[in-house]
């Protein structure tokens, strides 16, 4: 298991134990999103993991976008469940798996917009974790 798959199941473990946060998706926090997906849901969108590892051990920087997805008009439903997302994980203590420890989990941007097609809401939650191992 890499660092940003570890980073990514402590998220999807988070969230989906997160009662308010549950409230409003239910059990809709996914790491893939199939067509006809009942809507508000987090999709766990992308990870990248770049090695900062020095001579005195492993180490990752991950970053991470989780996106949150509403068809209630405005953008209200999407901006909470996106501070609930936020919330739930800036500077929290999130459980990896061995042999990985986090280090440090920040929010760096949240950015509320049309989802494109002008029918949907999509919020962009975007993460920046360091990991290293233990």
């Amino acid at each position: 298991m890499s660092a940003a798959l570890a980073l990514q199941k402590g998220i999807n473990t988070t969230l989906r134990s997160t009662a308010p946060l549950q409230a409003l998706v239910g059990s809709r926090v996914l790491d893939r999103v199939n067509a006809g997906e009942t809507l508000p849901y987090v999709h766990l969108r992308q990870f990248q993991e770049i090695d900062d590892s020095t001579s005195c051990g492993d180490a990752w920087e991950v970053y991470g976008d989780v996106d949150v997805w509403s068809d209630t008009p405005g953008k209200v439903q999407a901006s909470q469940i996106a501070s609930l997302v936020r919330d739930a994980l800036h500077e929290q203590d999130i459980p990896l798996d061995e042999p990985y420890a986090l280090v440090e989990l920040r929010h760096r941007d949240t950015q509320i917009g049309d989802g494109g097609d002008g029918l949907l809401t999509r919020a962009r939650i975007s993460f920046r974790a360091l990991i290293e191992r233990v």
